[in-house]
C-alpha cells in the first residue's frame, strides 16, 4: 500500500468513519472531507477505504439476507416469466441504481476535489438540519410496497448529489423518503439495499484503480479494516433499524449539526 506503511490508529479511524458513516445517515466522505487529517495518508486511505467498502457490503447482505435471497430467486422467475415480490424489489432497486451509478463512473474523480474542509463541513450540518426538519415533518403511511417505479427512481437520482463529499448517500434518501410520508424504517431498508450496488461499483473501480497501479497489495491492515467495518456495520444497521422502529431520526440528524459545527468552526479557526 505503497511505501508508507499506515498505522493501526489510521486503520481503526477509517473503519469506524467508514463502518458508520456509509450505512447510517451520517457521510463517511463528509466528515473525512470536513477533518482531512484523520484520512491519513492518499494511497492507504484509498487502500483502506475499497477494504472497508467491501466489509460494509458483506454487513449489509447478511442483515438483509432474506431481503437478498428473495431478489435472487426473484431475478431467476423474472426470467421464468413469473415474477413475484422479490422480482419487484429487484427491479426498483436496479431502476434506483441507474443514474447514481452513471454519473458517478464520470464524476466522482473530479466533484470531491472541487469541496474545501469547511464546504463539506456546512453540508453535514445542513444535512442534518434537513434531517431534522424532513423526519417531523413527514406522516408514516408508505411503505416498500407501495412504491412506484418512478419514485424508486426519484429516490435514486437524489444519489448523484451524494457525489460531493458532506451529502450523504443514506441520508439523502432517508431525508426525501421521510419528507414523502415513508415509515421510518422502510425509508432506512431500502435506502441500505439501494447503497449496496453502489457500494459495489464504488469499491470495485477504486480496487481496479489502485490495482492497476499496482499500489493494492494484501495485507493484515486490509483484513482488519474489512472486518472491522464489517462488524462497525453490521452492528450500527441493527441499532439504527432497532431504533428507528420507536423512535426518530433525531440523534443521526444532531450529530450531524454538532459535528458539521465543530469542524466548521475549526477550519475558521485555523484559517
Amino acid at each position: 500500500m505503497g511505501d508508507r506503511r499506515v498505522t493501526l490508529l489510521e486503520v481503526l479511524v477509517i473503519v469506524l468513519i467508514r463502518g458508520l458513516g456509509e450505512v447510517l445517515p451520517l457521510g463517511a466522505s463528509g466528515h473525512l472531507a470536513a477533518l482531512p487529517m484523520l484520512a491519513g495518508s492518499d494511497d492507504g486511505s484509498k487502500a483502506l477505504s475499497v477494504a472497508a467498502h467491501l466489509g460494509i457490503l458483506l454487513a449489509l447482505m447478511a442483515y438483509f439476507w432474506r431481503d437478498v435471497g428473495n431478489m435472487g430467486v426473484g431475478v431467476w422467475r423474472l426470467a421464468k416469466g413469473k415474477p413475484d415480490g422479490g422480482s419487484r424489489l429487484f427491479l426498483h432497486l436496479a431502476v434506483g441504481t441507474i443514474p447514481a451509478a452513471a454519473a458517478g463512473w464520470f464524476l466522482i474523480d473530479h466533484v470531491a476535489g472541487l469541496v474545501t474542509p469547511i464546504t463539506a463541513a456546512a453540508l453535514v450540518f445542513g444535512g442534518g438540519v434537513l434531517l431534522l426538519a424532513c423526519d417531523k415533518l413527514g406522516v408514516t403511511v408508505r411503505r416498500i410496497e407501495h412504491m412506484s417505479f418512478t419514485g424508486s427512481f426519484s429516490l435514486g437520482l437524489l444519489q448523484v448529489l451524494a457525489l460531493i463529499p458532506g451529502v450523504s448517500r443514506t441520508g439523502i434518501t432517508i431525508t426525501i423518503a421521510r419528507l414523502l410520508g415513508w415509515e421510518r424504517q422502510a425509508a432506512a431498508r431500502f435506502s441500505l439495499l439501494l447503497a449496496m450496488p453502489l457500494i459495489l461499483g464504488h469499491g470495485g473501480r477504486t480496487f481496479l484503480g489502485l490495482w492497476r497501479q499496482g499500489e493494492l497489495i494484501l495485507s493484515a491492515d486490509l483484513m482488519i479494516a474489512a472486518a472491522g467495518a464489517a462488524l462497525v456495520s453490521l452492528a450500527a444497521v441493527a441499532a439504527m433499524m432497532a431504533w428507528v422502529e420507536r423512535h426518530t431520526f433525531l440523534p443521526f440528524a444532531v450529530e450531524r449539526i454538532v459535528f458539521g459545527a465543530g469542524a466548521m468552526g475549526l477550519a475558521l479557526w485555523i484559517g
